[in-house]
């Protein structure tokens, strides 16, 4: 007969290793490629629509953040010239957002890292893996 799961705890584990593992790509994104880790969560979103248009409605449907925080990070996103912003001609309320040559290319180098780092982190954790 299987022992009963203490979910609590499992939640305790995952939380610590979430908590771990977010801190530590925040420290190497940060000093390795001038982003931190919400920011390089955008920019991954945007490359992920490289080949179609990307409105911010999407990027709003993609994370939990609010669209004011949101907007902050594309702003310091376009400010760094790692994603444009652009109004639609037929409507002026939609903003579509694209990554430029320099964002796929630090999007890129950084995401091999932050790949890296969640295969270490998940590599001790049998459910993850």
């Amino acid at each position: 007969m299987n022992e009963p799961v203490d979910v609590s705890a499992r939640w305790r584990e995952l939380q610590g290793l979430y908590l771990s593992t977010a801190a530590e790509l925040e420290r190497t994104l940060q000093q390795n490629h001038q982003l931190g880790l919400s920011e390089y969560e955008v920019l991954d979103l945007v490359a992920g629509y490289a080949n179609e248009s990307c409105t911010m409605r999407n990027l709003v449907d993609l994370t939990p953040m609010t669209q004011s925080a949101l907007s902050r990070i594309v702003e310091r996103l376009v400010k760094a010239g790692l994603v444009e912003r652009n109004t639609c001609d037929y409507d002026r309320r939609a903003l579509y957002v694209g990554i430029t040559a320099d964002g796929a290319r630090v999007h890129d180098d950084a995401k091999r890292e932050y790949d890296g780092l969640l295969e270490k982190a998940f590599a001790g954790t049998p459910a993850l893996a």
